[in-house]
């Protein structure tokens, strides 16, 4: 007895541990209308996890595991709250409010003993949704099933039914792939309601095709002359235009119609007539800049066109006079011979030029002439290709020989060489000798300095 009661303590002292070990607190997984969070409880059960969460688990709420069951650190909460489902049917009326945690409509719908037909429409809060697709979580829902009902339809006589949940006349037979002209008859206006089953008789107008305007329409009518046809189309004839057959004929059997567009128009042409530029020296203005003595002006020829087209072809054109309008009037422009002298402050000091032009640099060296396998030391003045050098085009060298400059990144030189040139620009070539080469290809301004000398072309070639 004495040992059976020593095996009963232990049982005890072992239960009590492992209690107090469950009690230590432990982070679960808890999932609330599947939005995750952890929980950091000491609770053994579901149940008291949910307490110290402060959620309250309803009747209609869905829980898994079950409250009762004991929480292990593998434990993952499930809890899903239900929320209240209106559930609509039209065009009956009826409704009835649901309390689920269902998450799919179809699921509703069978809760509620509805099911949703071949032809019906669901929405939720009023936008389509599929019945196997699951719902968001909003605290309350609107699920409307919009039956079908039955349209019978008699088509020039041909009786069909169409069953459809639309929610006028027009968007059913839309829907159905059924298309009407404007021609046709209709025994309802497209817009009533489809709140209840119907009968719809509808009479189909003869198509007829009408070439207009580059494009070739497909009407239907019941008229029998081309004009009514026409009419029945919203196509109208204006001033000279007319159809083909006309107006007063009956429809073709080919049930095809043309409307040929007649436009008459009298066009006045205008073309410039150019003036012509002359230049004279302006003492009085900047070297280098331009004045204007006299402006020009264009002339105006003018020359008169009628002008008929058909279909916006044009079939005919008649010129029947030309005049001048205006007289072109010369212009006169003024070239600036005044050298000014500026400063410009450099690496080496302050220096005076008297023109600034901007030129295309690139540079060479006694091996770097652009000739293969070819080396010269050479200048057209008979200086040596080093820096301080500057080549330029034989009709700038004619003037320029000697002529002292300076650029900016290279400094001060002399023109003293000849060089091919680029066609359409201001161009020089910057000399170095092979061991200081340095690569030039840019725009750049050079200063031609003081002295200003005597003769001084005033218009750069």
């Amino acid at each position: 007895m004495t040992k059976k009661i020593a095996i009963i303590a232990a049982l005890i002292l072992l239960l009590g541990a492992g209690t107090a070990l469950l009690a230590i607190p432990h982070n679960v997984k808890l999932v609330v209308n599947e939005q995750e969070q952890s929980l950091r409880t000491s609770s053994l059960t579901v149940a008291g996890a949910l307490r110290q969460a402060g959620l309250q688990v309803g009747a209609y709420d869905r829980i898994d595991p079950p409250l009762s069951s004991w929480l292990k650190s593998s434990t993952a909460i499930q809890l899903t709250q239900a929320q209240a489902v209106t559930l609509l049917a039209s065009p009956s009326g009826e409704t009835i409010t649901l309390q689920s945690a269902s998450r799919r409509p179809a699921d509703l719908l069978a809760e509620a003993g509805w099911s949703l037909g071949a032809n019906d429409r669901l929405t939720v809060n009023g936008s389509p949704i599929d019945q196997n697709k699951p719902l968001p979580y909003r605290g309350s829902l609107l699920l409307e099933i919009r039956q079908a009902l039955e349209i019978t339809l008699s088509d020039n006589g041909q009786s069909t039914s169409i069953y459809s949940s639309a929610a006028t006349l027009g968007q059913a037979l839309f829907e159905a792939g059924i298309s009407l002209t404007a021609a046709d008859i209709l025994s309802m206006p497209l817009d009533t309601p489809l709140d209840k089953p119907l009968e719809v008789e509808l009479q189909r107008a003869r198509p007829v095709k009408i070439l207009v305007d580059g494009q070739e329409i497909t009407t239907a009518t019941a008229a029998e002359t081309v004009a009514a046809a026409l009419s029945d189309a919203g196509v109208s004839l204006h001033g000279s235009d007319y159809s083909q057959p006309a107006e007063s004929e009956l429809i073709p059997v080919d049930n095809a119609v043309r409307v040929v567009r007649v436009r008459e128009e009298v066009v006045l042409n205008q073309k410039s007539v150019p003036y012509k530029s002359s230049y004279q020296q302006d003492p009085n203005t900047e070297l280098d800049k331009r004045s204007v003595v006299t402006p020009g002006e264009y002339g105006v020829k003018v020359s008169r066109e009628r002008i008929r087209y058909e279909d916006g072809q044009e079939v005919s054109r008649i010129s029947d006079a030309e005049w001048v309008a205006k007289e072109p009037k010369d212009q006169v422009l003024g070239y600036g011979t005044m050298p000014v002298v500026k400063t410009i402050d450099t690496p080496s000091g302050k220096l005076e030029y008297w023109r600034a032009v901007n030129v295309w640099a690139t540079s060479y060296s006694p091996c770097r002439l652009g000739i293969p396998n070819y080396c010269s030391t050479g200048t057209s003045s008979g200086l040596t290709v080093q820096q301080g050098i500057v080549a330029v085009t034989r009709t700038w060298y004619s003037w320029m020989v000697g002529q002292k400059v300076y650029i900016p990144g290279y400094g001060v030189a002399v023109i003293a060489d000849v060089g091919g040139g680029i066609p359409g620009r201001y161009w020089v070539d910057l000399a170095y000798s092979d061991a200081d080469y340095v690569s030039w290809s840019q725009s750049v301004t050079m200063y031609f300095l003081t002295p200003v000398p005597q003769n001084i072309p005033w218009i750069l070639p």
